[in-house]
């Protein structure tokens, strides 16, 4: 058997026995042998059978062996999520759905059977049948999470892990060493998905099928991999490229990607499923074996083995444009089928949904690809790259402040000050000591004592997770050390952003509570309040979590506790912030929004806005859609910082600040360029050059 397969939007000749067959892009077979090229002009040979994964040029991220139990992830603190994204539990299956303790009440947790249990072997995941006791809280849960139409067809839970509050990344390699369940209907898989919101992308590094336990079924030891992909972006725009084949494929249907309608877009898919039997002598479930993904830039490679020493390539795929966005990690059992087409021999239920019979899992690895840029602050680097990056700081005290990229930052001496905006690329630190401080930025956390309470020890690593919005989890990797080793005067909190909680958890409504009496007065119903005044003077109270309020009329009145909480004022009047208030968003042209004595976070969400400073450390960020807005300091206010300024927009400083230009100095600094107006009155205009700077002022 001769097989060749055309690259781009080539064609793949096959030779089976004497007479060849020729198919185009769309897998039809030709009448003629010659064959089409189309673009590439080129013929590609199938991949070797045995190519091991390279790992060099990789970092450790991951090496999760479960031997401290399962670090549930809490909210605050912990590795591994059991739930979906939102908590709504049900996803692709018919009649089950995924559920953990914790959820439905303590009536329901003392019936529900056990669907994470770690053993000496690693982690077991379960299917089992939902308790009767439990089926009246699990509907009335799914109700109040939009999920309520489905409820009554629920029969099963099933278990899974994820990281989609704590980890992911682009590139890199993927690893579950795991024994498989038989039985018709368990659907157990190891995959990664698009972290921020929407789908696709993904991949699947393994989707098998259970063995029919008393008759064979037609999936017998089928092991699926896959890469799923669309022409739209993370901001919903079609701009990526589809109309691709796969190079490396070994038949038509692996070179020409499959299609499907999902609602008014289409999914497209590269996949290949193999026998593990018949091609590789494997039983995947009586045994342990290793299923890997290796995600480049430029390919996805698959892998399947025994062990990790003996993985050989089963499949590659060149890495479609819509597959280079970060993506988390999920290892769950699933039990039913898709849309409900499923037929199970009652006497084989029970055997199927043994305890025993489970997903077990004794390993689960992640590295990283480790950058290719190298930054160095003995070279004078500038650090403030937006790249991926390996930062190298001096044996001297050094302030590092790196851009959004994948940064792994590797300290030596001194007492050093990290400066992190929270984004949606991951940050790695080693070297971390005693005498080092890092600043987090736009992170969902409330001061110093709130960061410690989320480290989190994963192997000999610490990690400080905050969370996602429901999208793009961030977590920062302190390298060797343990969390004992930490202290509260090593964080410093600024200007922090609160959680998304409407859109991140299904059980609150996504819309605000408003005066529906009209008695003039609206307090928020549950911990962490979302109160409109729709444009009527009212007295609204809030929580003691974050809160968010909805500002359009200049008499409403705010009581917000003093303490607790990260609290947002979008407002459609000219407002000035109280006290309390962390975050101010004008979101109506031609407004003003003032900031409180205390500093604060103030954004810019509308054009023609005036945003101006208080006494206290300010932020100003300006949304890259507003126009022509101008950023009002004024003498005695503290270290301020600008972020998103260009010419478009204006600088007003106050005439006793003008008064002392003189004795101004303009520095580059790490972030951009720092005016310091004295001792105690700064400003960071953060992207900007010194020379930049310098002409704003003179247009100013």
């Amino acid at each position: 058997m001769i097989l060749l397969a055309g690259g781009c939007s080539g064609v793949g000749l096959y030779v089976l026995g004497e007479k060849p067959t020729i198919w185009d892009v769309k897998g039809h077979k030709g009448s003629s042998v010659v064959i089409r090229f189309f673009t590439c002009m080129a013929l590609l040979i199938a991949p070797p059978a045995f190519a091991a994964p390279a790992l060099d040029g990789t970092i450790p991220i991951l090496e999760e062996r479960f031997e401290n139990g399962l670090d549930r992830y809490d909210g605050t603190r912990g590795l591994w999520s059991t739930l979906p994204r939102r908590g709504q539990l049900m996803t692709n299956a018919a009649q089950s759905v995924f559920l953990d303790y914790g959820v439905l009440g303590d009536a329901a947790d003392a019936v529900l059977p056990e669907l994470h249990e770690v053993t000496k072997d690693g982690l077991i995941l379960r299917s089992a049948p939902v308790p009767e006791a439990a089926l009246g809280p699990l509907r009335q849960y799914m109700q109040q999470t939009g999920q309520g139409k489905r409820a009554d067809a629920i029969r099963y839970a099933v278990g899974e892990i994820t990281t989609a509050h704590t980890w992911s990344q682009k590139y890199g390699y993927f690893e579950v060493e795991a024994r498989l369940p038989r039985g018709k209907g368990r659907w157990p898989a190891f995959w990664m998905t698009f972290a921020g919101l929407g789908w696709p992308p993904e991949i699947d590094v393994m989707e098998a099928y259970g063995a029919g336990i008393y008759t064979p079924t037609k999936k017998d030891n089928a092991v699926n991999t896959a890469v799923y992909f669309d022409r739209l972006n993370h901001d919903r725009e079609p701009v990526h490229e589809v109309e691709i084949t796969n190079p490396f494929g070994r038949t038509p249907d692996e070179i020409v990607p499959k299609s499907k309608e999902r609602g008014k877009n289409t999914v497209y898919n590269f996949k290949r499923t193999f026998d593990a039997l018949a091609e590789y002598d494997s039983n995947i479930y009586d045994d342990f074996h290793t299923y890997a993904a290796l995600w480049t830039p430029e390919h996805v490679i698959f892998y399947f083995g025994k062990t990790r020493d003996s993985l050989q390539e089963v499949y590659r795929t060149p890495t479609p444009d819509d597959v280079h966005e970060p993506m988390f990690v999920i290892a769950n059992d699933q039990f039913t089928a898709r849309g409900g087409f499923w037929s199970p021999q009652k006497n084989a239920i029970e055997a199927v949904l043994d305890p025993e019979n489970a997903y077990r899992i004794r390993s689960i690895t992640v590295r990283a690809l480790e950058p290719q840029l190298a930054l160095d602050l003995n070279q004078g680097d500038d650090l403030f790259d937006a790249r991926d990056s390996v930062i190298h700081d001096t044996k001297g005290d050094d302030v590092i402040a790196p851009g959004a990229g994948f940064d792994i930052i590797h300290l030596s001496g001194g007492a050093d000050r990290i400066l992190l905006t929270r984004d949606k690329e991951q940050k790695v630190i080693a070297g971390f000591g005693r005498d080092d401080q890092i600043q987090l930025e736009g992170y969902p956390v409330i001061d110093a004592k709130d960061a410690m309470s989320r480290l989190t020890q994963v192997g000999d690593d610490v990690w400080l997770p905050t969370g996602a919005d429901p999208a793009w989890p961030h977590t920062i990797v302190f390298r060797d050390t343990k969390v004992s080793a930490f202290r509260a005067k090593q964080f410093d909190v600024k200007w922090p952003v609160a959680r998304d909680l409407w859109r991140a958890e299904a059980v609150r409504p996504n819309r605000p509570e408003t005066d529906q009496d009209g008695d003039g007065v609206l307090v928020g119903a549950q911990p962490g309040a979302w109160l409109n005044d729709m444009a009527n003077p009212v007295r609204m109270t809030g929580t003691a979590l974050s809160d968010r309020y909805v500002v359009a009329h200049a008499r409403t009145m705010l009581d917000e506790p003093t303490e607790g909480g990260i609290d947002t004022i979008w407002a459609r009047v000219n407002y000035t912030l109280p006290e309390t208030v962390e975050v101010g968003i004008l979101q109506k042209s031609k407004a003003q929004m003032r900031a409180s004595q205390r500093g604060a976070r103030l954004e810019a969400g509308a054009n023609y806005v005036i945003l101006e400073g208080g006494g206290g450390d300010d932020l100003f960020v300006i949304n890259p859609n507003s126009r022509n807005c101008a950023i009002k300091i004024n003498a005695g206010g503290g270290h301020d910082h600008l972020r998103g300024f260009h010419s478009d927009h204006r600088l007003a400083l106050d005439q006793k600040l003008l008064a002392s230009q003189g004795n101004w100095t303009i520095t580059k600094a790490p972030q951009g360029t720092l005016i310091a107006f004295s001792d105690t009155q700064t400003l960071l205009i953060e992207g900007l050059a010194p020379e930049q700077v310098q002409q704003i002022l003179i247009n100013g």
